[in-house]
């Protein structure tokens, strides 16, 4: 409002009256944004106009106009050639590729009649032709076993397979002692030396990359930290007993890794070369192809992926030695399997809950004690069932067997021998006993007491896995022919029922005929005939033979 004694009204407004105004003048600038966006509609150029008073107007801009279509022409004509050289290409490089072939063709049609079919890598055909392939090549064989269950761990196929060959040798390695209680480990030891000779082993869990240096403090002479993770216990007298092994100094040795799965081949070669060279992990089957690693200058150590199992074996080998992950309905199995053959108590004491009936139970009672809850407070069991079994097959629960009291053993007296040739078993013995008093271990009282040791059957020849575990590639072609077989006979089916209906179009023509040639032939033998009142007149409808439409 215009105030007194002043000729012009003040411009002052309040400050919410301002704010106000700049917030829609934003919001409004902000919508128009949109929808340019959505639109794709942008601020065009001013074009430089040519004024009307400039002389020759009309020319120059026909000069214009003439430039931009010889432009036109110009990327027209460019890009038409661009594609002619295409494809000249394409057509140069399908004929060469089909000069090859032809060929190549004919040679491998007088070669192999039959086309081989193509193994996929992560099936289980190519982990086993792996597993071959790595015994084949090597010297000396170690069999890595888990401390836990070192008879579980153990194959009796492969077994056989090294010992049949008279001029390779088969060692133990006793891994992940560090989870075991020391009176069990020198039971195990004591066992398993009467077989074969074995070394009591524990890997480094933390190596360090080659490419980065160590920033670490350096160790003094004569100090261990048995703390750490990164102290190898077991490396020093195995790298002796393959050096003895090699036949000369300056020949060199080729030693082959095989077990199951999550049993440590890979850390045990990144171990004895102290740097990252093979790929660890948690999850089962992590190494699908042989790997190769020069330890030293006389041996290299072949790498093998884990050994397949057969589905003969109890459903607690297959759930805890199996390569292939299970499916979540598969989890909860698992988990009711393992708890068949454990002490209740002791689980209960390591995972702190409560008495339990069942698996179900008992993994509501750990999804709630870890806090793995979904929506509405209800407990997650598949993930408790997934932490359960990576604790389980990893390296961080503590369980333990108790080895056999008659050893049923596969080996004969010979084999034995040759195993034993070129190996000290005096200095091993002192080197398992020295190992295993410099480790800390659990207590039996804090470690579980897992009752069930069996040896696994695995599959090596490719004649029983096609017998246990068909290729897919077989399946598929089966169920191809069974939906053949289908649309076969859909279609004939389709083609009766057209016969049908076209038999149904044409009958009433016949029976309209039938019905004609029956009513003259009535008629005529009617005026012939005399009446007689016997026998009544027959109808032209009771002639109609009702057998024709049906």
């Amino acid at each position: 409002m215009k105030r007194p004694k002043l000729k012009k009204a003040s411009k002052r407004m309040t400050c919410h009256k301002r704010y106000k105004i700049q917030k829609k003048v934003r919001e409004h600038n902000r919508k128009v944004k949109k929808e340019t966006k959505k639109t794709g509609q942008r601020k065009h150029k001013k074009d430089i106009s040519i004024p009307n008073d400039a002389p020759f107007k009309e020319d120059i801009l026909r000069e214009a106009e003439l430039r931009k279509q010889m432009r036109e022409d110009l990327k027209k004509a460019r890009k038409l050639e661009r594609q002619k050289e295409v494809a000249k290409k394409r057509n140069l490089e399908d004929k060469k590729e089909t000069t090859e072939a032809k060929p190549k063709e004919k040679k491998e049609a007088k070669k192999d009649p039959k086309p081989k079919k193509p193994v996929a890598k992560n099936s289980v055909k190519s982990l086993c032709i792996e597993v071959n392939k790595a015994i084949k090549a090597s010297d000396v064989v170690l069999e890595v076993l888990d401390a836990r269950d070192p008879l579980g761990s153990r194959c009796l196929q492969a077994e056989q397979m090294v010992l049949q060959s008279p001029n390779k040798k088969l060692l133990l390695v006793l891994n992940k002692i560090d989870l075991v209680p020391k009176e069990n480990i020198e039971k195990w030891l004591h066992f398993l030396n009467k077989e074969l000779p074995t070394v009591a082993f524990k890997c480094s869990t933390q190596v360090r990359e080659k490419n980065l240096p160590s920033n670490g403090p350096k160790e003094k002479p004569g100090s261990i930290d048995i703390s750490r993770g990164t102290v190898c216990y077991g490396g020093d007298s195995l790298l002796r007993i393959l050096h003895r092994l090699c036949p000369s100094p300056n020949e060199n040795i080729k030693v082959g890794l095989i077990g199951f799965s999550n049993v440590g081949k890979s850390s045990l070669v990144n171990s004895l070369k102290q740097f990252k060279v093979c790929n660890v992990g948690a999850l089962k089957g992590t190494t699908r192809i042989i790997q190769d690693v020069n330890v030293d200058q006389n041996i290299k150590m072949t790498d093998s992926p884990s050994l397949v199992v057969s589905q003969d074996n109890p459903p607690v080998t297959l759930v805890m030695r199996n390569v292939f992950q299970k499916e979540d309905d598969d989890l909860l199995e698992a988990v009711r399997v393992i708890l068949k053959h454990c002490d209740k108590q002791q689980i209960m004491l390591l995972y702190n809950i409560s008495d339990f009936r069942n698996s179900l139970e008992f993994l509501d009672l750990v999804a709630r004690r870890r806090g793995l809850l979904m929506k509405g407070g209800v407990a997650n069991v598949k993930e408790a069932a997934r932490l359960f079994l990576d604790d389980w097959m990893g390296a961080r629960l503590s369980y333990h067997t108790q080895p056999p009291s008659s050893s049923s053993c596969h080996i004969s007296s010979d084999q034995r021998g040759a195993m034993r040739k070129g190996v000290n078993l005096k200095a091993l013995d002192e080197d398992n006993k020295s190992i295993i008093k410099a480790l800390k271990c659990p207590s039996p009282a804090s470690s579980i007491a897992f009752h069930f040791s069996q040896m696994t059957n695995c599959i090596l020849d490719d004649t029983e896995l096609e017998e246990q575990n068909p290729e897919p590639e077989e399946q598929e072609s089966e169920q191809e022919e069974e939906e053949d077989k289908h649309a076969d006979e859909e279609e004939r089916m389709e083609e009766e029922e057209e016969k049908e209906e076209n038999s149904e179009e044409k009958e009433p023509t016949k029976i309209s005929l039938t019905l004609a040639t029956k009513q003259t032939d009535s008629a005529k033998e009617s005026a012939s005939k005399s009446v007689r009142f016997d026998k009544p007149e027959e109808d032209p409808d009771d002639a109609y033979d009702f057998n024709t439409d049906f």
